[in-house]
């Protein structure tokens, strides 16, 4: 039976535990999601030098990474927004334009459907208004 002088000491014990050191799961076995996440960032930079995704994907299988073409590009998107989401704040949009913003005079077009009188062919007439 466990006394209250025994959880003190236990207390005491865990306290003075280090963490786990994140290099003892340095030979954890990784899914090819996992492996390409760690290495996103190089192989991001190596696509915009110009490799083909045909290209990474032999390197990555001479290091016992075998994947498809499809499976390496979509990780590297979601990986990409991830990076693009965290770095990029969100920024308002702008105002849509209002009529002070085009000037005095100009023309815009607009296109309405109307019958043609009697034809019945219902063909779009354009007609201009000046603001």
């Amino acid at each position: 039976m466990v006394t209250m002088k025994d959880i003190q000491s236990i207390r005491e014990d865990l306290k003075k535990q280090k963490p786990a050191d994140p290099a003892s799961n340095i030979d954890k076995p990784l899914s090819n999601r996992e492996a390409v996440k760690q290495l996103a960032s190089t192989l991001l930079k190596m696509k915009k030098r110009g490799f083909t995704t045909s290209a990474l994907v032999e390197l990555l299988q001479k290091h016992q990474i075998t994947i498809k073409g499809s499976d390496l590009t979509r990780y590297l998107r979601a990986f990409q927004g991830e990076k693009t989401a965290d770095a990029k704040p969100s920024q308002p949009e702008s105002p849509p334009a209002q009529e002070a913003d085009f000037p005095k005079g100009s023309i815009e077009a607009v296109e309405t459907a109307t019958p043609n009188s009697g034809r019945g062919d219902g063909v779009d007439q354009k007609e201009a208004e000046v603001l």
